[in-house]
């Protein structure tokens, strides 16, 4: 028999803990809490040693070009990636909170491909981005907060789902939360169930956890501790363009008529020059 309440649980308890920015261990978010501990204890997965993961920062650095072994005088500048202690989070300089890390804390977060990293900064057109390779040096458990597809008709409708499916919707609604997009003015209320989930995994004994990626087919890892990888390489890309595939509502799209025949733009994509 599943642990959680509902299939609604987690969306229950984020709104529990954002309107009363805090929570108590004895109420229903407190036994939201006490659920996800125990169900996070069947989810955990070791990286090994030697593993790789990618994280990206916006900026980079210019210096001057050098032609040869001397220093060039031709004013020319070239680019270079963040210098090394930018790209490892420092807790002095973290004056606010992140998806899964309190003011003051610093996690690193990892991802599983470059391609996922440099996504997850959303930066604009022609910004530069240091990209940097980190190895794992130990072994690192961490709680895995993802499931597999959705049938998001079958989970509405159904009123009964047995434990499996229940564990399914809610681990779903945890990754979910973990990857959504937030804006920077709402990210104190909007992080704070994520963060409570974390120190809740923190304190289970996890060194960290897994979810997806709301901006890229890849996966997102975060470590509690900094010095669990250490940093091998930096490069500097920059984002040549964007594009956006957008899938218009059911009979809420545009409508047009052409030769006597009308039909609904299901999909809109646009492409920065």
């Amino acid at each position: 028999m599943s642990s959680f309440e509902s299939k609604h649980a987690y969306w229950d308890f984020a709104k529990t803990v954002q309107a009363e920015r805090r929570f108590k261990s004895d109420d229903k978010a407190g036994n939201f809490l006490t659920a996800v501990r125990t169900a996070s204890k069947s989810r955990a997965y070791v990286l090994k040693p030697g593993i790789r993961l990618w994280r990206a920062q916006v900026g980079s650095e210019f210096a001057p070009w050098r032609g040869g072994d001397e220093e060039d005088e031709t004013g020319i500048e070239e680019e270079h990636p963040l210098q090394e202690d930018r790209m490892i989070p420092n807790p002095e300089f973290i004056k606010s909170g992140g998806r899964a890390n309190p003011s003051g804390c610093a996690y690193l977060y990892l991802a599983d491909h470059p391609e996922t990293a440099l996504a997850e900064m959303r930066p604009w057109v022609g910004e530069s981005l240091t990209l940097a390779i980190f190895e794992v040096l130990q072994n690192i458990k961490l709680v895995v907060c993802k499931f597999g597809a959705e049938d998001f008709g079958e989970r509405l409708f159904e009123e009964n789902p047995s434990a499996e499916k229940l564990d399914k919707y809610v681990w779903d609604d945890i990754s979910r939360a973990f990857a959504r997009p937030v804006n920077r003015e709402d990210q104190e209320i909007a992080y704070l169930p994520t963060q409570i989930l974390a120190e809740a995994f923190k304190l289970e004994g996890f060194d960290g956890l897994i979810y997806r990626s709301g901006l890229e087919r890849g996966t997102n890892v975060v470590l509690f501790d900094v010095r669990a990888v250490k940093l091998i390489k930096r490069f500097v890309y920059t984002l040549k363009r964007v594009r956006y595939d957008f899938e218009g509502a059911p009979n809420y799209g545009i409508y047009r008529t052409k030769e006597g025949v009308g039909h609904y733009i299901t999909e809109i994509h646009t492409e920065s020059p």
